[in-house]
């Protein structure tokens, strides 16, 4: 099966030559001119890497890493004219995998490409599960199961138990949680979608075992990795 790439750059040509130089590689290209773009097709595409500019004129790359990395730790390769040590450690610290300054080779980006999903492949296969309870969350196919039998989550109950799974042990912000620019009513949708997750979790949910609320800040899932 082909992989998924996405390119994320305002620089149209690049993108296209891009595009049929990986294509020719027997990947499977997705472009994207702008972050808001690339949000929305992220929603609807399950991406193996991400490739993206560090500054563009709808923003900088850093904060769609962060965006990104909030539900998903596809490997991310940052493409960028600026080539200071400082700027490749930021994109670095942030959560990017790997950083290309322009101009490159095409075969060189191929090459780190090839490298960051061999590696990324290799854990998955590894299958690190996290366990809370009697449920195990599977991290290479994020599955929810109790003593073996599979938990139906929707798409915002398992968006949201990912992100809690990322800062497991450790505080999550309800703005950190919210799907959009947050305001009270993207942070009370939050808690109903916790509500929710907890009634399928919970032995009682308005006394949680896992899920606790920290008051004035958040959320934090209590558990353990296998």
């Amino acid at each position: 099966m082909k992989k998924n790439i996405l390119i994320v750059d305002d620089d149209k040509r690049l993108r296209e030559l891009l595009k049929d130089y990986l294509t020719e590689k027997n990947l499977q290209v997705y472009q994207s001119e702008d972050y808001n773009e690339a949000k929305e097709i992220l929603s609807l595409v399950l991406f193996d890497l991400i490739i993206l500019d560090r500054m563009m004129p709808s923003g900088d790359g850093i904060e769609l890493i962060e965006h990104i990395k909030q539900f998903s730790n596809t490997p991310i390769i940052m493409l960028t004219a600026m080539g200071e040590d400082k700027d490749k450690i930021d994109g670095l610290k942030i959560g990017a995998d790997d950083y290309l300054s322009k101009p490159f080779e095409p075969e060189e980006l191929f090459l780190r490409i090839k490298n960051l999903l061999d590696l990324f492949e290799n854990l998955k296969n590894k299958k690190i599960k996290i366990s809370f309870g009697e449920f195990t969350f599977d991290t290479s196919n994020f599955e929810l199961q109790k003593n073996d039998r599979l938990i139906y989550l929707t798409e915002g109950e398992n968006n949201l138990l990912v992100k809690l799974i990322n800062k497991r042990n450790d505080i999550v912000l309800r703005e950190e949680l919210a799907d959009q620019e947050f305001d009270e009513t993207e942070l009370r949708k939050v808690d109903v979608q916790v509500t929710r997750l907890r009634q399928k979790i919970e032995t009682n949910a308005k006394q949680p075992q896992f899920i606790k609320t920290i008051r004035g800040k958040g959320y934090k899932l209590i558990c353990n990795e296998i």
